[in-house]
């Protein structure tokens, strides 16, 4: 199997939905992929960092008596019609999602917890960018070459600005994937270390932050209506002198 072929069944592939047979395949292919190999230990990675850090909310009683009306209603017309089928799945699901946005409620993930998500995604991102030897989609110092590149691929229109005087040049731009939306990502030199600066849209609630993991350090901002999203492996002075430079020439 081909990554296209691969790619748009990850999600799958995680959650156990697949046959055997096209689960053999996947492995054979994962085995070997330098892309999607990765992409699927992100994808599990993020699995359990869900099940471990989001708050569990407890359905209301009539919310809970809905669905087992439905599961009871559903399960007697499969035996009358001698089959089977996730059905009652779907409605329950249905049921539930109707109910928590009908009353406003708070889902799955609060605020701060999506804001950790993203930050988990944007590492193992800037990490894939680097096991797979694509740190650009475009390669250019020149902001008047980057920014337009972005035109058309994503809703995002980043600053793209080259800092060589300031010792951080700008070496190009990718587009990345962050919860399922395309997204600019410039990247930056600061000696032998890169640093990309993934831009989303700014989120209200957000606030700084400073996130280090597997030996990255992530720093996060909002300047006006986006959000940025700077990690590398520079150390902290260094890493900041960046983030000070970046924001000074950007307005942020």
């Amino acid at each position: 199997m081909q990554c296209d072929e691969i790619r748009p069944r990850l999600d799958a592939y995680v959650d156990g939905e697949l046959d055997e047979t096209d689960r053999a395949l996947f492995h054979e292919h994962l085995a070997d992929c330098p892309e999607c190999g990765p992409e699927v230990a992100a994808l599990e990675r993020l699995r359990v960092g869900i099940r471990q850090q989001a708050p569990a909310y407890r359905a209301p009683q009539a919310l809970r008596s809905q669905i087992r009306a439905v599961i009871r209603r559903e399960a007697a017309a499969s035996s009358r019609n001698t089959r089977t089928g996730p059905g009652w799945l779907a409605y329950a699901a249905s049921i539930l999602i109707a109910v928590a946005v009908g009353s406003g409620g708070t889902w799955w993930i609060s605020g701060e917890h999506q804001q950790d998500t993203i930050a988990d995604e944007v590492i193992d991102s800037h990490l894939r960018s680097l096991l797979a030897d694509h740190l650009t989609d475009v390669a250019s110092s020149d902001s008047h070459t980057v920014k337009p590149w972005f035109a058309g691929r994503t809703e995002l229109s980043p600053p793209g600005v080259d800092l060589a005087a300031q010792g951080f040049p700008l070496i190009g731009g990718r587009l990345d994937l962050v919860e399922g939306k395309p997204v600019p990502a410039l990247v930056y030199r600061a000696g032998k270390h890169v640093i990309n600066v993934f831009v989303l849209p700014g989120r209200a609630g957000d606030h700084a932050a400073t996130v280090t993991r597997r030996g990255y350090t992530l720093r996060h901002w909002t300047a006006g209506d986006l959000g940025y999203w700077a990690v590398s492996d520079a150390g902290p002075d260094e890493f900041a002198k960046f983030e000070h430079t970046f924001r000074s020439a950007t307005g942020g």
